[in-house]
């Protein structure tokens, strides 16, 4: 059984990234729940891409309402441009600009991050989280 906190010989182990509405948002399963398009693939605990090619998503499917809901990520390294993608589109709005709050599609739809610039470096993404607001 995997059990989080003060181990025996005192080494904490904290808990999985809450992300919120987003299974696996922090990645500590590898890529566990998130289907992507392309070449992501699993980091320590993030998502990486070589960012070569625009259009490279990590996303997981929703049944939304028309609630508002906020999506946020964390961008640990790279510098390709990376957007929220929301209602199965790409929302024009960089993770680095922080969170982002949608009105949701109100049906099935695909929610994550795409690459919308290539980079010269890598890039590494991290905590994904959707909530309704």
């Amino acid at each position: 059984m995997l059990s989080f906190g003060l181990l025996a010989r005192g080494d904490y182990v904290p808990p999985p990234f809450d992300g919120g509405m987003f299974a696996n948002g922090g990645f500590e399963n590898g890529l566990d729940g998130w289907l992507q398009y392309n070449t992501w693939t699993a980091g320590t605990d993030n998502a990486v891409n070589p960012a070569t090619g625009t259009n490279q998503i990590i996303y997981q499917n929703f049944t939304l309402g028309t609630d508002n809901y906020t999506i946020s990520c964390d961008y640990l390294e790279g510098d390709a441009t990376i957007n929220y993608f929301v209602n199965d589109a790409d929302s024009g709005v960089d993770v680095n600009s922080g969170s982002y709050t949608f009105a949701g599609a109100g049906g099935a739809v695909s929610i994550g991050v795409l690459i919308t610039n290539v980079g010269t470096v890598q890039s590494v993404v991290d905590s994904l989280k959707l909530e309704r607001v």
